[in-house]
Parts: structure tokens; C-alpha cells; sequence
């Protein structure tokens, strides 16, 4: 019995049952990203996938260190043994040779489309509803869906050469300098579509051989130089959301040699 006057110590805590220890259980492997979400991450891919065609445009001008930027992407493209056999001209203020190049544009697309029959036409804009295609078929045959270089603000002349180089070996190969120009092109293309901007691979005006020669002359062109192409920047007029749909890869590649058809992931059979 404590005495009057002394102090009781205060009960400590009351001791606890130990917790039973448990087993760690091996850490299961990391399992690998699904491919949609490595999809989200890529803005290339998600750039090439928004990519489209746009052929009108407002007429509006695009501030200089924009299209600075996409020619700065074009600067950028590979080429073999950095020989960059391509050359570019950029017109920007000389409004008559962009409508020059579209009425060739419309002449050419009016042999094209306007005297095809309309069973072979037609098939190329099924991708369009039944309320607009009437209309933009009217203006495929008639080639004014083509006279967009005239109300491009940038059209840019790719030119290619089979001749220039200045490498120790000359590769026999006449396509290089295409194979590069498209490229670019490419390059262009993607840089242009995340500022917002659209753009057109205007190839009617030099598939004549005649309008290439016609082009050559206006621009001052030298002969070793072939312009391929009429590249259109522009501020569209309204955001195209539809396009003609891509076979599946099995529809262009091959595994390992021409003529084993490719097998997607999703049809593989596991070892």
C-alpha cells in the first residue's frame, strides 16, 4: 500500500500482441503499356493521322517566322550522303504566277476527272455523305477544286535533280532526289498541321511535261532541276475531319520477303 503522500507512477501502455510477420510476395513484372496509351504519347504519330489534304483556303496571310519554321523542317530532312538533291521556291507575293499555276491545275484535273465516266469517279468520294458529295464531285470534274494555289498564302515549288551531288561515289539511282524532296514534303506537312495551318500536294501542275517546261521558264529554273510538285500552305477554311480510309497493313506489307502477307499483333499466335 503506497504511503500518504507518495506519487503512483502512471500504468505504461499495455503491451501489444506482436503482429505476425507476412510473407512478401514476389512482385509480379511490370506489365507493358497498352498500346493505346503509348498511341496518346506519340504526337507524331497523332500529327500524321490528322494530316489531311485541305484545298480551300481563305486567302488570309501566315505570319513570316511560321512558315519560316516549316521551311525550317523541310532544312531538316535526310537525304543520302547529305547531298540534299532539292531545292525549293517559295512564292509568297507574286499573286499572278500562284493564279498561273492554278489554272493549269484546273486544265489538267478537267482531263482527269471531267471526262472520266461517273461510275469511276464518283468511287473516290465515298467517304463523303450523300448531301455534300453531289457538290464536291461538280467541282472535281470541273477542276475547281484544284485552283487552290491561288489562294494558297505559301506555294512552294519542290524541285529534285538526278545530277546533283557531291559525294565521292555518284549512286546510280535517278529517284533520289524525289525520294529526299518527299521527305521534306513530309516534314513540311507535319510542322504546318500542329500550328494549325493546311495544306495541298498540288501534283496536277507538273504532271504534263509541257507545264513543267512552262514552270521552269517562269521561275527561272535550271535544266537539271525537275519541279515535282506545288506545295500549298494556307489558313483553311474549315477543319476537315474526314479521309479516305487506309488498307490495313497486311494490304501493303510483306513479312520478310514479297509475298508473305504481314501479321498484325493482334493475329499472331504466341510461342
Amino acid at each position: 500500500m503506497a504511503s500518504r503522500g507518495s506519487k503512483v507512477k502512471p500504468a505504461g501502455p499495455a503491451p501489444t500482441a506482436e503482429k505476425p510477420k507476412i510473407a512478401e510476395q514476389p512482385k509480379a513484372k511490370a506489365e507493358p503499356e497498352a498500346k493505346g496509351q503509348v498511341l496518346q504519347q506519340l504526337q507524331s504519330l497523332k500529327l500524321i493521322r490528322e494530316r489531311r489534304s485541305i484545298r480551300e483556303f481563305t486567302g488570309e496571310k501566315i505570319p513570316d517566322e511560321h512558315i519560316e519554321m516549316i521551311l525550317e523542317a523541310a532544312r531538316h530532312a535526310p537525304s543520302p550522303e547529305n547531298m540534299l538533291m532539292v531545292r525549293f521556291v517559295v512564292i509568297r507575293d507574286d499573286q499572278e504566277t500562284k493564279v498561273f499555276l492554278a489554272d493549269i491545275a484546273q486544265e489538267m484535273a478537267r482531263q482527269a476527272f471531267g471526262g472520266a465516266p461517273f461510275e469511276l469517279t464518283s468511287g473516290r468520294l465515298w467517304y463523303i455523305s450523300d448531301p455534300y458529295r453531289a457538290s464536291q464531285y461538280a467541282k472535281l470534274r470541273d477542276g475547281d477544286l484544284f485552283r487552290y494555289p491561288e489562294k494558297s498564302d505559301t506555294v512552294i515549288i519542290v524541285c529534285a535533280s538526278e545530277m546533283w551531288h557531291d559525294a565521292a561515289y555518284q549512286y546510280p539511282n535517278e529517284l533520289f532526289g524525289s525520294v529526299v524532296a518527299g521527305m521534306a514534303i513530309m516534314n513540311m506537312w507535319l510542322v504546318a498541321t500542329e500550328l494549325g495551318y493546311g495544306c495541298g500536294y498540288e501534283a496536277l501542275v507538273c504532271s504534263d511535261p509541257r507545264h513543267a517546261e512552262l514552270i521552269r521558264d517562269r521561275l527561272g529554273i535550271p535544266p537539271i532541276w525537275a519541279p515535282l510538285t506545288a506545295f500549298c500552305i494556307g489558313k483553311k477554311i474549315r477543319t476537315r475531319e474526314l479521309g479516305p480510309s487506309r488498307p490495313p497493313l497486311e494490304g501493303l506489307m510483306y513479312q520478310e520477303r514479297w509475298g508473305l502477307p504481314y501479321k498484325r499483333l493482334a493475329f499472331r499466335q504466341e510461342k
